[in-house]
């Protein structure tokens, strides 16, 4: 049993809009497909930043809106893809700039279901004794790895960082998780440059496969069929059906696929909530973004019941319902 005592999240400041990249391709067809997908603008990293200092602000205001001290923080996970370095784990630098010595702190790389996949890890440590609080940060600067020349992965992504401080709380209710995965998808789409199967050389700078490559096309229904019985399967473990939610909240990839989902669900656009209209695809942030954005706007309150359901490359994918 956990509750979420705050949430944060940070955008770096340099905005790429829809029109620059119009302006730079000259190609009709990437508008019609930036308006079907419903992504609107993006936010880049600074040289000076990296998925750590990302992290670092998102943690910052998590525990500043939980009212809690670093020393509160029994557990730190950080789920990205994008490291600061291959080693040591990201949460080192970000546990050290937060000021936090906790029992634990690691990262998690399920590509963009790794936050759901965090909190559901965060959750089972969590025992009002030795764990009485975990930080989980979702932190995400694709910007760092994109080919400016390729008008498909470029216009993509986004960057930032959104933060869940989480604490034991047995008073509030029952919650359920799902994991799923499929690794013959591993191939379709990532950074495979840079690690020990390919360490950077003149060949892979030559052939830029230390940038995000998509060599193969995912099925544009994979998520369209499997979120539904991810969260059907996660809801029917606590007796429940995907109407009793209140909340939903999805990895921001495509608009008419949330669109879809929910309305096979017959659930009202306004119980879920998007942000790829003005952040784009912020991948293991996303989730944690939309929900902060969310809680304030006002669309979640406290007592109503949540579903989170992420998916990545690999594939992986993610769900959880808990009352927030």
């Amino acid at each position: 049993m956990f509750k979420i005592i705050g949430t944060g999240m940070y955008l770096p400041k340099n905005l790429i809009t829809n029109q620059y990249f119009f302006d730079k391709f000259k190609d009709e067809q990437l508008k019609k497909v930036m308006d079907r997908i419903g992504h609107g603008a993006r936010y880049y990293s600074s040289k000076e930043e990296s998925s750590a200092t990302l992290a670092i602000h998102a943690g910052r205001e998590a525990l500043a809106n939980a009212g809690l001290k670093a020393e509160d923080i029994d557990l730190l996970i950080i789920s990205t893809d994008t490291p600061s370095q291959l080693s040591p784990a990201t949460a080192a630098q970000v546990g050290h700039e937060l000021g936090i010595k906790s029992k634990g702190a690691f990262d998690v790389n399920c590509a963009c279901a790794g936050f759901v996949t965090a909190v559901d890890m965060a959750t089972k440590y969590l025992d009002g004794k030795d764990y009485k609080h975990a930080l989980v940060v979702g932190t995400y600067a694709m910007s760092k790895h994109l080919d400016p020349d390729d008008m498909w992965t470029s216009t993509l992504f986004g960057d930032g960082a959104g933060a869940f401080v989480l604490g034991y709380a047995p008073e509030q209710g029952q919650t359920a998780s799902t994991l799923k995965s499929d690794g013959s998808f591993w191939d379709f789409m990532g950074i495979y440059g840079g690690g020990t199967a390919r360490p950077v050389d003149a060949e892979v700078l030559a052939d830029r496969s230390h940038k995000v490559k998509v060599p193969k096309k995912f099925p544009a229904s994979l998520n369209t069929e499997e979120w539904p019985p991810l969260i059907e399967g996660t809801m029917a473990k606590l007796g429940l059906k995907p109407q009793d939610a209140q909340a939903y909240v999805f990895t921001q990839i495509r608009k008419p696929t949330i669109v879809e989902v929910m309305e096979k669900f017959g659930l009202p656009m306004e119980k879920t909530h998007t942000i790829m209209e003005k952040w784009g695809y912020t991948g293991s942030a996303c989730v944690p973004m939309a929900f902060h954005d969310m809680a304030a706007q006002g669309k979640v309150k406290r007592g109503d019941r949540v579903v989170l359901c992420a998916s990545g490359g690999g594939y992986s994918m993610a769900c959880m319902t808990f009352i927030y």
